[in-house]
């Protein structure tokens, strides 16, 4: 059986008078920016809905539908710690709080150097 080799091309770029194309090339020019700039994969599907017309007049109607998966950035865990009355804290209860405090210093006065070293003789 002939076919045309340039099938799915050739539909594809008639579909919605090649709206469903532009649309595919937009959506996988912001994929590959997506993957490029997470470092991930991301996936682009095309699903093309084949129904053919009541009766025998050979027509056929075509629905095309556009599914992207953009790759997200991974976001980070917060570690937390369980009370026994089921509510969550950031500090372990185990551990033992320090007794932290700031000492206060006297501010000390900034050395100077003179220009000549001592052992350095001007003529």
């Amino acid at each position: 059986m002939a076919y045309r080799q340039d099938l799915f091309a050739f539909t594809l770029n008639q579909m919605r008078a090649g709206k469903t194309q532009e649309e595919l090339s937009k959506e996988l020019n912001q994929l590959v920016q997506d993957c490029r700039s997470t470092g991930k994969k991301g996936e682009l599907t095309l699903t093309i809905t084949v129904r053919p017309d009541k009766g025998d007049s050979g027509q056929y109607f075509l629905r095309p539908s556009i599914k992207v998966k953009t790759p997200q950035f991974e976001i980070g865990d917060t570690l937390f710690w369980g009370t026994p009355e089921g509510n969550l804290q950031r500090t372990d209860p185990a551990q033992g709080d320090l007794d932290l405090r700031i000492i206060q210093e006297e501010a000390k006065q900034p050395k100077f150097i003179d220009d000549k070293p001592s052992h350095v003789k001007t003529l």
